[in-house]
């Protein structure tokens, strides 16, 4: 699979992760949607400033699978998104400096022929 492709496949399951959080903090420990939110959020990216906590058990059984999966996830998505900014970021040089080395290359090729004549 290509990277842009892993970038988008990537992102879509965080996306349905985080919805994923909200709604099942909203349904199990009956908060709003903020807090639902907030809370996925800051359990999948590691955050955990601890001011939210799940009381039900229900909740709390929940945040231990789901805080495995999330983080898991949460970093494959940014690892994606860090190796595709790198790789553009590096083909832009390549594509500058190429074009550079190549008219270097022709330069000298044709200097060694002339030199060989």
């Amino acid at each position: 699979m290509k990277l842009q492709k892993r970038l988008v496949f990537a992102g879509g399951i965080f996306l349905i992760l985080i919805a994923i959080g909200t709604f099942s903090y909203y349904h199990i420990e009956n908060w709003n949607v903020i807090n639902s939110l907030y809370f996925t959020v800051a359990t999948v990216t590691t955050i955990g400033y601890g001011d939210i906590v799940p009381i039900t058990a229900l909740g709390k059984l929940f945040t231990v699978f789901f805080a495995f999966i999330g983080v898991s996830m949460v970093f494959y998505f940014f690892s994606m998104l860090g190796k595709y900014v790198f790789k553009k970021a590096f083909e832009d040089k390549l594509e500058e400096h190429g074009a550079k080395i190549m008219d270097h290359i022709e330069k000298t090729t044709k200097e060694i022929k002339k030199k060989m004549k």
